[in-house]
Order: structure tokens, then sequence, then C-alpha cells
């Protein structure tokens, strides 16, 4: 006799014993495929939000292919500690594997995300749900893919499964609720009458419903664009990635002003990428645009490098006059030419307090980097042999906290999605833990900003 007649009425079943995390505002995930018309019916019954979990298991090299890992929807490469202790395979190894198992993916994000935006599961109680378990390879993976994102509990959710998958759950996740666990277990298939195929149009179809009933279902990340008078008194614009949910007077926030490379602006894919993820971990991101870039005024011819230091100086100044902008929790991030330029900022005004610099074009700042006392990420691409040296000799000479790592098999544009998404949580974790984590502070900052900063040497 089968368990369940369909999806429908197993989910039912699964809500009910749920009910007792309606109080912790849950956010639920269905994983794809199977698991979203679960998801649906436990969300709607927790009234809660629902969300798509991409996923694909990472599989250690050999014959038996144990899961150790997986990729979501954004080329994160989540590791199962214990599996990839047991099978002596690290994250970069995974990197290659990672890259194929991406391309699937892909293919359904499009889809998927046009219709309902990424809920960011931080500080949440998050309920992964499925049709069933066999191995558990998957919804272990998506746990451990959660966990990375920040979740604060994670609860599995399953119909029925496996008595041996049901323990290894047991040790990756904080809840698990799998009401049935049939002694002699045939295959997900098995447990219901009425067993059809999810196909990726019923998941649209669901997901469409959805979001049709609940069009808000979380606040989003505001761009606001504002402009700046510079040195040349010419209009410097600059987009503001602000929190969700910020607005006139609230706050203090952490804040990071971007500064792109000479050949880029302030719509750097990267580091667009990276501003909003921030804004949704309560930083606000703010991508300037020297003069004669983007769409700030002026020419290229004069965007000297001393020119665009003051460009920097300008806009971190304004920042600093921002009633949301806490200046005792600051940062910078560099790339290119705005890697020397931050990195001259960052040894003139004392309480920047986190830096990112990657792949900074620059000459011999060592006299430069032993006045840096933030917290320094270098990132450096594989392929750009041409600036490791200089990477090197900064990691060497930086005063203050600081680690160098190397993103492989890539250039400076990251143009693959793995590499890119190494490159932008490594960015992301390491500003959050630096700036978050500093209590808000009202008062101003001890040194004054107000002085233009000079200009770094002539060198790169």
């Amino acid at each position: 006799m089968r368990l369940f007649s369909n999806r429908s009425s197993a989910a039912e079943e699964l809500a009910g014993h749920l009910a007792f995390l309606r109080n912790e505002d849950p956010i639920v995930l269905g994983l794809a495929n199977g698991g979203i018309p679960v998801a649906e019916i436990i969300a709607r019954q927790l009234d809660a939000p629902l969300d798509v979990m991409l996923i694909e298991r990472l599989a250690a090299p050999g014959p038996a292919g144990r899961t150790v890992g997986a990729v979501d929807e954004h080329g994160r490469i989540s590791m199962i500690k214990s599996s990839a202790r047991w099978h002596h395979v690290t994250s970069q190894e995974m990197v290659g594997p990672a890259r194929i198992a991406f391309r699937s993916l892909q293919r359904k994000q499009g889809r998927i995300r046009s219709v309902l935006s990424e809920i960011e599961v931080r500080d949440r109680t998050v309920i992964i749900a499925d049709e069933g378990v066999a191995s558990g390879a998957r919804l272990l993976g998506a746990i451990a893919s959660v966990r990375d994102r920040g979740a604060r509990k994670i609860a599995v959710a399953v119909p029925a499964g496996t008595s041996d998958a049901t323990w290894q759950l047991h040790d990756a996740a904080d809840i698990v609720v799998i009401p049935h666990r049939p002694s002699k277990f045939r295959g997900i298939d098995s447990l219901y009458a009425e067993y059809l195929p999810v196909t990726d149009d019923m998941v649209v179809s669901i997901i469409e419903r959805w979001a049709s009933q609940r069009p808000a279902q979380q606040p989003g990340v505001r761009t606001l664009i504002t402009k700046v008078k510079s040195s040349l008194d010419k209009n410097l614009c600059c987009s503001i990635d602000l929190p969700p949910g910020a607005g006139p007077g609230s706050g203090p926030f952490p804040a990071v002003v971007f500064a792109h490379g000479y050949d880029s602006d302030g719509n750097s894919p990267r580091n667009v990428v990276i501003s909003r993820r921030l804004a949704k971990r309560g930083i606000i991101g703010i991508r300037l645009n020297y003069t004669g870039h983007g769409a700030s005024e002026g020419t290229l011819e004069e965007a000297t490098p001393t020119q665009c230091l003051q460009d920097l100086d300008r806009i971190c100044q304004t920042v600093y006059a921002m009633q949301e902008v806490d200046p005792n929790r600051f940062g910078l991030l560099g790339s290119g030419m705005g890697g020397m330029f931050v990195l001259h900022y960052a040894a003139r005004v004392p309480q920047i307090r986190s830096l990112v610099i990657r792949d900074a074009v620059c000459g011999d700042e060592t006299s430069t980097a032993e006045r840096v006392h933030a917290s320094t990420l270098l990132i450096h691409a594989e392929f750009e042999n041409s600036l490791a040296a200089g990477m090197q000799l900064m990691d060497q000479s930086l005063a203050g906290p600081h680690e160098l790592i190397t993103i492989t098999d890539c250039n400076r544009l990251f143009s693959d999605p793995i590499s890119r998404e190494l490159m932008v949580n490594a960015s992301v974790e390491w500003l959050a833990d630096h700036l978050v984590a500093i209590p808000p502070s009202h008062d101003q900052p001890t040194t004054d900003v107000s002085e233009s900063s000079s200009a770094p040497p002539a060198s790169g």
C-alpha cells in the first residue's frame, strides 16, 4: 500500500509536523524539482516565504562517487565537511566538477529568478523540503549551501525516507522531520499512488501562482543615483545600494566605497554583485565613477591618478557625512588602479576599518602598505601573471591583519561563474566579518578627512 495518494497529501501531513516552527518566522526552500509542490503547501500552511533551492551535488573522485559537496545557482561551492575530510577533498579540487554541474543550473535559474527573487536566508530559520529521501545526497549538499549562506537554524522536512539517510541528515541539520521511514524502501516513487514527474514548466507555474498571491514577500535592495561635485567642479555620478528597509533616519549602517579600475566604471558586473550582496547583509555600497568614467562628467584625459584619488576622497567625505552611515564601520574595495587608490587612501585615513584589494595595478608600494593598519583581503586571479609580484609585495608589507588568496584558472574579469562566486563570496564575507560585527557608533571619525588625499606616485 502506498503511503500517500500524491505530493499534496504528503505535504499537508508534513506541514502539520512543522507547526512548531511557525513562530520562528521560517523560510521554506523547495528542492528543485520534486520538492517545490511540497514546499509550496508547507509555506502556505506556515504563512512563510517560499523559495526554490537550485543545487547540484558534487561527488568525490572514484567509482563510488560519494557526495562531498554541492554547487548552487550562483556557483557557490559548499562542502560537506565530514565527507570531504573522509575523502581528503578540498573545495579547490571541486572547482572543475562544479563548472560542469553548474551548466544544468543556469538553464533553470533564468526562468525561475525572472519570477521569484532569491530570499536572503542569513540569520533566519530555514526549512528545506523535498518529496522524499533515498540517499540524502542532494539534501546534504543543500544543507551545506544554506549553512554557508548564514542560516541560523536549518530544518529538513521530507514526508518519508530511509533510516540510513535520516541519520546522516541528523548529523548535518539542526532539525530533521521525516514522519515515515518504511522498512522496505523501494524508491521515492513507491511512496505515492500518483507520482508524476515535476517538469520545469510545472515549477514555473507554481512560483508564478505564488508570486501573484504574494507580490512582496520581502523588501529588496534599492539603488539610488547621486551626484557629487569633484575638485574640477564637475559632477561625479555614483550608485548607492541600500539595505532592504533602509531610509531616511535609519541605521547607522556600515558602508563600503567601491573604486573601479581605469578601464571600468561603477557598473562593473563584479562590483555590482558584491555591492548588492553586501546591501542584503546590512552594508551600504557606494559605487563611484571617476571623472570621465560612466555617467560622471569630464574626459578620460582628466582622469589622472591624482584626480581619481581626489574623486575617491570627495565621495568618501560625502559618505562620512551621511546620517545613515556609521563612520567607524567604513570599508573600501578597489580593483586594478582602484586597488592602488584605496591603498593610498587607507594609509592616510586610519579610521578605514577594512579593505578588499583585487589585483591592484601598482609598483613598489611598500612604504604605503606599511602605513595601512586596516584588515585587508588581497585577491589575485591566477592568470594575471604581471600583477602577481605587486600583490605578493603588498602581502609582505601591510602593517595590519591581512590575507592573500589566489583564485585559480581565471583572469581579473572572473568570467566563469565558479571563479566569480569564489571571488565575490570571499569579498563579501571579509567585509561583513570586519564591519558588521563591530557595534554601531554615532561618534564622528577621529581623523579629519576634509583635506584631499595626496596622489599616489606615478609608478604603475
